[in-house]
């Protein structure tokens, strides 16, 4: 037994129902965490005095300050601002993950003390249900880094502060139990201790010292961790002894709901719901349909009576619990999309306004946001600043949420329909969520849509939503290609000086790889392909003879020099450069080219600065490429960007460009870099490696980047947008010409336009208005010819009637017309709509055949599908369609006759 539990009086146990091992100052059968305890602090708080989430976490701060901990801002939610493995904060330990954890940089203090905003959705289901489970919560942490130079402290420090702080808030210690078990997550695992008051589990004090291997196993780390994680929204609610932690920590936008719906609240049954939750491990249990049923029955209640009065209150939590949540995901950059944690955002979002719905509520998600935001401004100033993206994007999201579902409801009876044809008469789940993922359709929208089919049942299960979250919770990392090369890190002359042009160098060793000649030299001025910018090219000369350089790559920190040569020429050559191993070399790269990719590069990082300053400070690269001609780069932005801000934008980088601004550009250790200019500096993705090299135009732009770049901005020149398009939802591309790229750019539009000109006799200035009224007459004119062909087309069905013939009780038509095929359709479908024609079969001399049926042809079992399928053949083709409805064509158009004939022919059979 530790130390400090002997000195704080605590004494070693065993759970008389669970068989964990913990600690207590007293006697005790059971560990003190549900199931094997009840909750017993609603309606009889443990604290002394109550506080509501704002004040314990300033209580938490302040007591953690004066124990020698340095306070620390929250981090963003999204993590892959700085990591590459998950797209939001589960836990404060995710903000200090790979980088501080492995030692690779340092902490921003240590020891240190954060509340920090988390998410999670793998039990979004149970949210609102429960009385505890939340999409957000506040994870408060004293968090240390110890060095094998610097250990600071450990398990009995960890320990005597957490005992500590819970004292200090009026809790009786003989309530506090610690349970001894094991953590593991994000790569690290360690002894922990889960520490219980009156049922439930507040803080979770963990000792990470390994790391987890890929097959399973662990290996001790030099850097030991102290983990802290207290559940702040659960203190609060123990502090209160509310019926749910909901209506501890954001009671005021509760009421405010209340107050709007005229929903009422029903404490007893609210209280013994979460008493009850408290005792099931609801993440285990989809079927949220077992808690109900337990609190019926406590209650003496049926299970119906217990849903009409506790559903109302739950749809209330849920939608003061999801918009908390999306205020964090958006004032931290999150843009709602169908993929990646825009995906996670959107399912947040769209449940909100499903809950709203259930309500009946007639305001919108926008007039709730601001409610929620009123709460959260007062503590959290970033959000106050990001009020009105966020409420752009909501306005805009519940905006398209709407037309999803309209447009949606087609594919849903569709979906239904195929399924029966195919003797299902259950949707699958499967099927449910791909029409959620790809079509937008909520599950109750669809359960909805199929209620009225009898043969039809679409069952959602309970945990349908966590079902969907988990499977998008995570990023997939492609694991980056390894080659194993024994040689020195290559010397980067390029980094030294931008401008030189060549060099002399040695040659290390020759390898081959995928096929490939490279060659390894002691140093280069060749810039390895990287970060979107295509490597140099050029030419090295060995013992007087020219080899040209036709790629570069870098594999670690060795720069592979690919060799051009003839496929007849590799043994040769080989043979030839593994003799010259030890020999002096000189390289040159094409300048020309070198130039045109510096002045894409950085004018990438001009273009993305001023788009931000256009369009607002959520923008974030989501990709860049830069080529000879033209580059692009991807922003996060939540709608398509308008000709008007595009207009901005370029001319913002214009003048930019024309102020000749000196870059700053220096390497840093990560830390220091991230102190000095936080994670903006990784718009290009998540760098690598302990020093980073930081490109800095002062009062623009700064990023981490290790591409090359030119000195000052006047030199990129100028800077046209050619166009901009939307790459995937959330995700908007700007692609653009710099330096004489751009002059080439402007030159070709030009040219287009004088041809243009030219083409209608008229200047450049009267281009727009000759364009509109020609397109406006040619439309009046294009109206005017179908308005005439619809008129020959009845012409052509009067003067057909006489030609209907009787086969077998069934009125039919078979026709050779000068028509295309839209006139043949509608001359079909009218015969057979009108009732003048069971069956009709017409055809033009371009090879195109129509068949319809009416119903009573088709009673009598009459297939043109597949009678004009081989119809067709004849015509050397093929077709098909519907029971209704079928085409088809084919190059013998002198066999429209015969094919006809056989129609016929069909029906006789």
């Amino acid at each position: 037994m530790l130390k400090i539990f002997e000195d704080l009086g605590y004494k070693k146990q065993t759970c008389s129902k669970c068989g964990h091992e913990f600690y207590s100052q007293i006697e005790r059968e059971t560990c003190g965490d549900a199931p094997c305890d009840e909750y017993e602090f609603i309606s009889n708080p443990a604290t002394d005095k109550p506080y509501d989430l704002y004040e314990i976490q300033n209580t938490f701060r302040d007591f953690l300050k004066k124990e020698g901990h340095e306070p620390i801002n929250r981090y963003p939610i999204l993590a892959k601002r700085w990591r590459d493995d998950v797209f939001l904060v589960g836990a404060s330990i995710f903000c200090f993950q790979p980088w501080i954890t492995s030692g690779i940089c340092e902490p921003p203090a240590n020891p240190l003390e954060i509340e920090q905003p988390s998410i999670r959705l793998n039990d979004v289901d149970n949210v609102g249900r429960t009385g505890r489970h939340m999409t957000c919560f506040t994870m408060g942490s004293h968090t240390v880094i110890n060095k094998p130079d610097n250990f600071i402290y450990w398990e009995d420090e960890t320990i005597r502060l957490c005992h500590e702080f819970f004292k200090s808030i009026g809790i009786d210690t003989h309530e506090i139990t610690f349970i001894k078990s094991w953590w593991k997550g994000g790569g690290n695992e360690g002894p922990c201790y889960e520490v219980c008051v009156r049922g439930v589990e507040l803080a979770t004090l963990v000792f990470m010292q390994y790391k987890t291997l890929e097959n399973g196993d662990k290996e001790e780390i030099p850097i030991k961790v102290v983990d802290t994680g207290y559940g702040l929204e659960r203190i609060a609610w123990i502090s209160q002894g509310t019926p749910t932690a909901y209506d501890a920590c954001f009671a005021p936008v509760i009421n405010k709901l209340k107050e709007i719906t005229g929903v009422k609240l029903n404490e007893d049954i609210l209280a013994r719901n979460a008493q009850i939750a408290g005792m099931m491990d609801i993440e285990d249990i989809g079927d949220i349909k077992v808690l109900r049923q337990k609190v019926a029955d406590s209650l003496g209640i049926t299970l119906e009576e217990l849903v009409e009065a506790t559903e109302p209150m739950e749809a209330i939590y849920i939608i003061a619990d999801h918009t908390r949540c999306l205020a964090f995901m958006l004032a931290d950059g999150i843009i709602p999309s169908n993929v990646k944690e825009g995906y996670l955002a959107r399912l947040v979002l769209r449940r909100t306004i499903r809950f709203m719905k259930d309500l009946d509520m007639k305001e919108s998600l926008s007039d709730v946001m601001k409610i929620q935001l009123g709460f959260l401004n007062k503590f959290y100033p970033e959000i106050n600043e990001s009020q009105d993206h966020i409420m752009n994007i909501i306005n805009l999201e519940e905006e398209r949420y709407g037309k999803t579902i309209e447009k949606g409801k087609k594919t849903v009876k569709r979906t239904i329909k195929r399924l029966k044809k195919e003797g299902i008469n259950s949707m699958p789940l499967e099927t449910l969520i791909d029409l959620y993922d790809a079509q937008g359709m909520p599950p109750e929208t669809v359960e909805e849509l199929a209620s009225g089919d009898k043969d039809f049942e679409v069952n959602v299960p309970d945990n349908f939503f966590t079902i969907v979250a988990d499977m998008h919770e995570e990023d997939t990392v492609s694991k980056k290609e390894t080659f194993d090369i024994d040689a020195p890190e290559t010397d980067l002359l390029f980094y030294e000086d931008f401008y030189q042009k060549e060099c002399d160098a040695k040659i290390i060793d020759v390898i081959e790889k995928d096929d490939d000649i490279c060659l390894i030299l002691n140093q280069t001025v060749f810039y390895p392909e990287g970060g979107g910018q295509p490597s140099d090219v050029g030419i090295i000369s060995i013992e007087g003879k020219i080899y040209e350089i036709e790629y570069a790559s870098k594999v670690n920190d060795i720069v592979l020099h690919q060799i051009k040569f003839n496929d007849d020429e590799k043994e040769d050559v080989l043979e030839t450069l593994q003799s010259a191993i030890g020999s002096n070399v000189h390289c040159a790269i094409n300048w020309n080219r070198r130039m045109t990719l510096a002045r894409h590069h950085t004018g990438t990082h001009i273009v993305i600065a001023s788009a931000r300053k256009i369009l607002g400070n959520h923008i974030w690269q989501a990709g860049a490429q830069k080529g000879l001609t033209r580059a692009r780069i991807d922003l996060s932005h939540y709608k398509r960007i308008s000709q008007e801000e595009i207009d901005e934008i370029e001319k913002l980088a214009n003048e930019i460009v024309m102020q000749n601004i000196d870059l700053d550009i220096n390497w840093f250790s990560r830390d220091d870099a991230e102190k000095k200019y936080g994670f903006k500096l990784y718009q290009g993705g998540v760098v690598p490696g302990s020093k980073i090299r930081v490109v800095r135009i002062p009062g623009i732009d700064v990023q981490a980047c290790a591409g090359t770049h030119l000195t000052r901005t006047g030199q990129v020149g100028p800077i046209k947008i050619n166009k901009t398009e939307r790459v995937q939802d959330g995700v908007e591309r700007i692609d653009f010409s710099a330096g004489l790229a751009a002059v080439d750019s402007i030159q070709e539009d030009n040219k287009i336009l004088r041809e243009s000109s030219g083409i209608f006799k008229v200047t450049n200035d009267q281009l727009p208005k000759t364009c509109d009224r020609f397109f406006s007459e040619w439309k009046a004119q294009k109206n005017e010819i179908e308005k005439l062909q619809k008129e020959i087309a009845n012409l052509k069905v009067s003067t057909l009637s006489n030609n209907i013939l009787e086969i077998n009780g069934l009125k039919v038509l078979k026709e050779i017309i000068d028509s295309n095929i839209k006139e043949l359709q509608k001359i079909a479908t009218d015969f057979t709509d009108n009732g003048e024609a069971d069956i009709v079969f017409i055809g033009n001399n371009e090879g195109k055949i129509v068949g319809t049926a009416s119903q009573t042809a088709i009673d009598n079992g009459i297939q043109v599908n597949s009678i004009i399928k081989e119809a067709a053949g004849v015509l050397g083709g093929g077709g098909g369609g519907r029971p209704t409805l079928a085409q088809g064509a084919g190059p013998n158009t002198d066999k429209m006759s015969e094919a006809l004939d056989l129609a016929i022919d069909l029906l006789n059979e």
